[in-house]
């Protein structure tokens, strides 16, 4: 969850000033979204090019997620024979673990596997 577009970045907008309310975050934000930096206390954030002051209540739920994990992922890939997969592309979650997910896959066998950068473009056969 990023709390970046969409329908959520209103609500927010409407309840942040208010200090009856909460803004409950659930499962993981990026750092530097708008959710990152309510989950790391700021007391003031910008949304839509204006500035608002923290006053609502701020929570979080890390284990509402509905990314997988290393080992949900592992598990996805436990039915591929290693051998037989060209390239595997690791385009989620945060630079540190994605190297470590790579490690780790390439010990499991898997021989070509990537982290693409920003707009990076690979040709596929």
């Amino acid at each position: 969850m990023t709390v970046h577009a969409g329908r959520v970045k209103h609500h927010i907008l409407n309840n942040i000033g208010d200090s009856k309310n909460t803004i409950l975050l659930v499962g993981y934000c990026e750092p530097h979204s708008l959710g990152g930096r309510l989950m790391s206390g700021a007391k003031e954030v910008r949304i839509f090019g204006d500035y608002y002051k923290v006053v609502a209540e701020v929570g979080s739920m890390r284990s509402m997620s509905a990314h997988g994990d290393y080992n949900d992922l592992s598990q996805f890939l436990a039915c591929q024979n290693p051998a037989d997969v060209k390239t595997l592309f690791i385009v989620h979650g945060e630079y540190d673990v994605q190297q470590e997910f790579q490690r780790r896959l390439l010990k499991k066998g898997f021989k070509d596997v990537q982290i693409p950068g920003l707009h990076e473009v690979f040709g596929l056969e």
